[in-house]
């Protein structure tokens, strides 16, 4: 039982995840089946005590995670008619029972207490994510990574079966999602571009071979075919993003490729050469600034390639900002955008285009948590960004943890202008990638290379050692 939960229990858990999890409220069913399944595994996992002592930055991960439920616990709790009624942006509640004649009842300090338990009940996924990883062995680990691979070219080509029928493939699993795009095992194109972007970074994790820093002539046949085939994987992901018609996927997909770049050239060479640091950072803000600002725009590469009309996404953005000042300092509630957008929304401008989320995941957050969101979102990004030398100084960090720290950057930097963590599939891996950059070291780490390589060497060694003794 102990060499299941270690080597498949997370891989197995992840690869559900990125098959049934690809759609927030359109697919509750699946996520209901996900987040039983999870709490069955965090179960398994405590009860089996399989987790590893976790110290540090591991134990700071589970902390944040902690928070993130406390908040939303918070703003579940029932509060009397006086508290809750002097609330910034409880005006028009109050006079909704006015109006009634209807006595004010206990109500929280979320104006859409159904959808902020359905938010909580959402963070199992993550949390069993990350335990599953920090109980895994080296083996568990990279199978997560197969997997993800595994079922991102999957992907991809059921996109393009889903594009060459047309909106009205049978091929689509979502009824409410992108007809005449590629989308995958999705509902939104943009989240199967985050997807594919997350991926891209693991291939130059399992491309490098991290003994090869020491051996400086070692061009055999090996090394060159597995270039050769995670070459081929990287280009088909890169391939797939474009065909998906993100905006922020293409303007992604740059800096994304030169953090898979640095994830092997670190891995082999033991450093990054500084030309490529500083070419990849201008790039990445280059990049950065194009996908906030590009997609916004009224013009016609905008309307293609975004999954809302851009001028729409742009006034979202604006008006969300604003009526989360109305909200300080607790916020309206998760999942309480839909309730109080069309409060602000200027009539002259509406559309018939129904605004489920402010697609840009820090303005959503702001005016459903208030200070308390951004202060998390503050503390996630510190823990991300103190990383840096963590993983990327001389001698310290190994390839798959700095694939994780891109992949969580691909997030952060996506979700300025999307909302693909509200999915259960990009949850879990992001909960993988954080849990993996910070998980304790695994004895049980499967070596880069085949063991029939692993035993000619020691032939080769053994051979050289008795020659040595032969000539004395």
């Amino acid at each position: 039982m102990s060499r299941i939960i270690r080597n498949y229990m997370a891989p197995v858990y992840l690869g559900l995840c990125l098959l049934l999890g690809g759609a927030s409220a359109a697919g509750f069913l699946a996520n209901g089946m996900l987040q039983f399944l999870g709490l069955i595994c965090i179960l398994i996992v405590v009860l089996t005590n399989s987790l590893p002592a976790l110290r540090g930055d591991a134990r700071t991960l589970l902390i944040l995670l902690g928070a993130a439920g406390a908040l939303l616990a918070f703003e579940l709790i029932p509060l009397p008619p006086f508290l809750w009624s002097i609330l910034p942006g409880r005006d028009w509640v109050v006079d909704g029972y006015a109006a009634m004649g209807i006595d004010r009842p206990w109500l929280p300090i979320s104006l859409a207490p159904d959808g902020t338990l359905m938010t909580l009940t959402s963070l199992i996924v993550p949390v069993a994510m990350a335990l599953l990883i920090f109980a895994s062995t080296g083996y568990g680990r990279i199978y997560c990574v197969f997997v993800m691979i595994a079922i991102a070219v999957l992907s991809i080509f059921l996109g393009v079966l889903q594009r060459m029928q047309g909106p009205d493939s049978l091929y689509y699993i979502y009824e409410i999602t992108n007809r005449g795009g590629v989308v995958g095992f999705f509902a939104n194109r943009n989240h199967l571009a985050t997807f594919l972007l997350m991926t891209l970074p693991f291939i130059g994790a399992l491309a490098a071979d991290p003994k090869s820093a020491s051996r400086s002539t070692d061009r055999d046949d090996s090394r060159v075919g597995r270039l050769m085939i995670t070459g081929c994987l990287a280009l088909l992901l890169a391939v797939g993003v474009v065909i998906v018609g993100s905006a922020a996927g293409w303007f992604l997909l740059l800096p994304t490729i030169f953090g898979a770049v640095a994830v092997l050239v670190r891995s082999e060479k033991g450093r990054v050469p500084p030309a490529l640091v500083q070419t990849g950072l201008f790039v990445a803000v280059v990049c950065l600034v194009a996908a906030i600002v590009a997609p916004l725009q009224v013009n016609d590469l905008g309307d293609k390639l975004s999954g809302i009309n851009p001028q729409l996404r742009n006034m979202s953005i604006r008006t969300t900002a604003m009526a989360a000042l109305d909200y300080l300092p607790f916020g309206s509630g998760a999942q309480s955008f839909s309730l109080i957008y069309p409060h602000y929304e200027d009539a002259a401008n509406a559309s018939l285009e129904f605004m489920n989320h402010a697609h840009s995941d820090y303005v959503e957050v702001f005016l459903e948590h208030g200070i308390p969101g951004l202060v998390l979102i503050g503390a996630a990004l510190y823990f991300w960004v103190r990383q840096t030398g963590k993983q990327w100084r001389k001698g310290k960090g190994e390839p798959l943890t700095r694939a994780s720290f891109i992949a969580m950057g691909v997030l952060f930097a996506h979700s300025l202008v999307d909302y693909p963590g509200r999915t259960a599939a990009i949850a879990a891996l992001f909960a993988m990638s954080a849990a993996m950059m910070v998980a304790p070291a695994s004895e049980e780490m499967p070596s880069w290379q085949t063991k029939h390589r692993r035993r000619s060497r020691g032939k080769k060694s053994a051979r050289r050692i008795e020659i040595a003794l032969s000539d004395q």
